[in-house]
């Protein structure tokens, strides 16, 4: 007895399995075989007369499994092309998912700051502006630059020292220092996660320019890296 090992895609055995089961076979290598043995008959039935002689004329068998083969290939054939088609659908609503889900993510974002600066403004003038505190005006500002309070502070080291002792993020830059609010930079940090590309215009619309700012000053620093092969940001301690 020979046998026949056909190498299929996971895909197109899973349509001849959907094929089978709807044909009555149990297994898909009886409705193979089935149909195998259709098209051998038919073949057969071509040939029948010169049958006898196939001992003497090996190459009449050669021509039948050749025929076979094409048969068989024709058959399966339009379902392997289907399959990729509905594969090539698939890659496509996987690649529009996944930018929605990136969109959903800086909106997210961008509502959640909303919220906390509607409810700052809802505060009383006066209570805000009498408790005011360096870390306040972190809050309200997000990030603050050495070289913008650099004529009006001379002890920059104690403040810095102080914005980072009541929650802020202080990092040191190549040429200036600069004091992020915790909540605007965990923010960044959770947008650039999601971004996977370090083209300029790109950045420009996923930031908003304060976030750009931050960025571009990391970069030029040296603190933040794009990793071309993974398509990430990461951060150099």
């Amino acid at each position: 007895m020979k046998i026949v090992t056909l190498k299929l895609e996971d895909k197109e055995y899973e349509e001849l399995q959907k094929l089978a089961k709807e044909k009555g076979f149990p297994e898909v290598a009886d409705y193979v075989n089935s149909l195998i043995r259709k098209i051998i008959s038919k073949e057969m039935a071509e040939v029948k007369e010169g049958a006898e002689g196939l001992h003497k004329k090996p190459q009449v068998l050669e021509k039948l499994v050749t025929l076979v083969e094409r048969r068989i290939f024709d058959t399966i054939n339009p379902f392997t092309q289907k399959i990729d088609e509905i594969g090539r659908r698939v890659a496509s609503i996987i690649e529009r998912m996944d930018s929605i889900e990136e969109r959903v993510n800086i909106l997210e974002n961008r509502i959640k700051e909303l919220e906390l600066r509607y409810a700052e403004s809802r505060e009383p003038k006066e209570q805000r502006r009498a408790r005011k505190t360096a870390i306040d005006i972190l809050k309200e500002q997000r990030v603050i630059f050495e070289r913008d309070i650099a004529s009006k502070i001379r002890d920059r080291d104690s403040f810095f020292a102080r914005l980072e002792r009541e929650g802020a993020v202080v990092i040191e830059t190549r040429d200036e220092r600069m004091a992020l609010d915790s909540y605007f930079w965990n923010t960044l940090l959770d947008k650039l996660k999601n971004i996977r590309t370090n083209n300029d215009e790109e950045l420009k619309r996923l930031l908003d320019p304060l976030e750009y700012k931050v960025v571009q000053k990391l970069r030029e620093s040296a603190l933040l890296i794009f990793d071309n092969s993974t398509k990430t940001w990461n951060l150099v301690s």
